[in-house]
């Protein structure tokens, strides 16, 4: 008789500890000592240390002679790669990003949402010395930004309340008052597109148009941007209906309603 083996809560617990301490390291944390480790996840040392010594020996970490710091591995590079090259998702907007990219060399960024932040899930850089660029697992505020703002158009009001009273400047241009970014919103929702000048990075210009899936939510955003003297008003006018027509493309898909995305054409 067959019988489904059952995970032990031990072994879930364990697999949950040494997950944990690989989510310790980030882009700006890519080396970590024991007692880093152990501090950032409020751990015994004894624990730590036996955590971090089994994922060494499975080859998830890899241990410098020197400092005796850890970094991550070479199965966390296997697997990040192995993820990046079949994720369905990335390989359904990749096309459309490096056909934008050729068509205006500017960088073209595809963003998901994290519950309040965004992260960058793809990239395709400009050719040009002078581009905007950003890391990829980067995560931004949705609060400053045209890629922010097309998240935050379709999220709950009380989600969307809470976001901005957070927001803060972080330069000059960063749009605060409420009443003006309500009203964007609902431009978005209307007109299908954000843009951006100098709100989150100065000199940086940006439009971003949604993507829509068949439960009609936000699964992502598109992005177009680069400096600001770059971004005329006769390029934008050509760059805002070509990213359109891909996020519309790509909408559907992944299912999205004809007539729920008609402000995407």
């Amino acid at each position: 008789m067959y019988m489904k083996n059952k995970r032990s809560p031990e072994g879930t617990n364990s697999l949950k500890k040494g997950l944990s301490v690989l989510s310790c390291f980030t882009w700006e944390n890519t080396s970590l000592t024991l007692t880093e480790i152990a501090r950032c996840l409020d751990l015994p040392m004894p624990t730590a240390s036996r955590i971090a010594r089994a994922l060494e020996e499975e080859g998830f970490l890899e241990r410098d002679r020197n400092t005796k710091a850890y970094h991550l591995g070479f199965k966390c590079y296997l697997f990040g790669s192995m993820a990046k090259k079949t994720g369905g998702l990335r390989n359904l907007v990749l096309p459309y990003m490096q056909d934008l990219k050729e068509r205006f060399n500017e960088t073209v960024n595809f963003y998901v949402r994290e519950g309040f932040m965004r992260t960058c899930y793809e990239q395709v850089e400009s050719s040009w010395d002078l581009k905007r660029t950003a890391k990829l697992g980067a995560k931004f505020t949705l609060w400053a930004g045209a890629a922010g703002r097309c998240f935050l158009a379709f999220m709950k009001e009380q989600d969307v309340a809470l976001i901005l009273e957070e927001a803060e400047a972080l330069t000059e241009n960063t749009i605060l008052n409420k009443s003006t970014v309500y009203a964007l919103l609902e431009k978005i929702r209307i007109e299908g597109f954000s843009t951006s000048n100098s709100e989150r990075e100065r000199g940086v210009y940006s439009i971003a148009v949604p993507i829509m899936n068949d439960e009609q939510q936000v699964v992502g955003c598109m992005t177009l941007s680069g400096p600001t003297v770059r971004f005329t008003d006769d390029v934008t006018r050509a760059m805002i209906p070509a990213i359109k027509e891909a996020c519309l493309l790509i909408s559907l898909k992944l299912g999205a309603p004809v007539d729920f995305i008609g402000f995407l054409r």
